[in-house]
């Protein structure tokens, strides 16, 4: 009888023992289900944030690409516009000579060009003269109106010496 009780109490206590671990192992598998919906879910967090970058990385990819191109466009125009520059710097300036300064605040000022193809071919005279002759040199002509201007110019560059009036026009330079 003692091992009838002994074995039934033996028999209640594994049971409780087993009941135990079976409630054990029913909370794990609980817990685990549990860790792994949260797992899923920042599994699936992770795919969107991934997702959102790889869009904002070809946005940024696509931005820079032409960022890259406007500079290598700034940079010709840059280029261009200081060969340009250096060209106008390179280029003869246009000289204004001026034939009386006495008379230049009492009237207006007239841009007389005055050509003369045969002065400055003689020895010694520069070629640079010879070519500016040529092509006209400007002077600063004080009068009423552009007759006048010619007037003044006329007696100073008598055509009998080759000298001849190509244009004049009002002086507006500043």
């Amino acid at each position: 009888m003692f091992i009838h009780v002994g074995l039934i109490l033996l028999i209640l206590v594994s049971i409780t023992y087993a009941a135990a671990v079976l409630r054990k192992i029913e909370g794990d598998v609980v817990q685990h289900q549990r860790d792994m919906r949260t797992l899923e879910e920042e599994h699936h967090q992770l795919e969107v944030a991934c997702n959102t970058l790889g869009e904002l990385l070809s946005q940024v990819g696509d931005e820079l690409a032409s960022a890259q191109a406007e500079v290598m466009r700034l940079s010709d125009e840059k280029a261009q516009q200081e060969a340009a520059l250096a060209a106008l710097e390179e280029a003869p300036k246009q000289r204004l000579f001026l034939v009386d300064r006495s008379t230049l605040t009492q009237a207006k000022l007239w841009e007389v060009t005055i050509l003369n193809g045969g002065a400055g071919n003689g020895p010694g005279v520069p070629v640079a003269t010879s070519m500016e002759w040529a092509a006209g040199r400007t002077y600063l002509i004080a009068g009423a109106t552009d007759r006048d201007a010619r007037y003044r110019a006329e007696p100073r560059f008598p055509s009998g010496q080759g000298y001849r009036i190509a244009k004049i026009e009002r002086f507006r330079r500043a």
